[in-house]
């Protein structure tokens, strides 16, 4: 089953009916502000309330899988283990499409001076010397990888054996 809505309140819904799911796969924030975008930052994935809600709708054993943005990663991974979760591994979404979220350093030290940048061709050429020694030089890595927490509700039974059977 695929559901597309709110996840509090799905989840709630789903507990109250009774309903335990065998694993909880989920895409939260990364609570970076991404692009100035209200929705990314709202705290929910850092919030053990969250996790709690996923734990209730898990049956025994049950695995969740949550996304992560790599400088965001362990605050989440510490809520969903706050929550009651045995985080059991780490997976990697490995990609080369991401554009770095990064300060060009030359364009702000001109910005800072008050010099305006030329555009030769397709390129903006930096102005000031100062400008010049720093083009280039950013605050931030490129993109390459999502981390996922794999994590898993405790057993009800003593072995993994009796737990699925059960």
């Amino acid at each position: 089953m695929l559901i597309n809505g709110d996840c509090i309140e799905e989840m709630k819904t789903l507990i109250s009916d009774g309903v335990q799911v065998d694993s909880v796969i989920c895409d939260p924030p990364y609570e970076i502000g991404f692009m100035g975008k209200v929705w990314d930052s709202t705290g929910i994935a850092f919030q053990k309330e969250t996790w709690e809600l996923a734990f209730q709708l898990l049956k025994p054993g049950g695995h969740i899988l949550a996304f992560s943005g790599s400088r965001t990663y362990h605050r989440m991974a510490v809520a969903i283990e706050d929550a009651g979760f045995e985080i059991r591994d780490q997976i990697m979404w490995l990609y080369g499409s991401g554009f770095p979220k990064s300060l060009n350093i030359g364009k702000s030290v001109d910005k800072k001076l008050g010099n305006k940048r030329e555009v030769v061709g397709k390129y903006v050429a930096p102005h000031s010397d100062e400008a010049k020694q720093w083009e280039g030089w950013g605050t931030a890595l490129k993109p390459a990888h999502e981390p996922i927490v794999m994590a898993r509700k405790p057993l009800s039974e003593d072995t993994v054996v009796d737990n699925v059977l059960k």
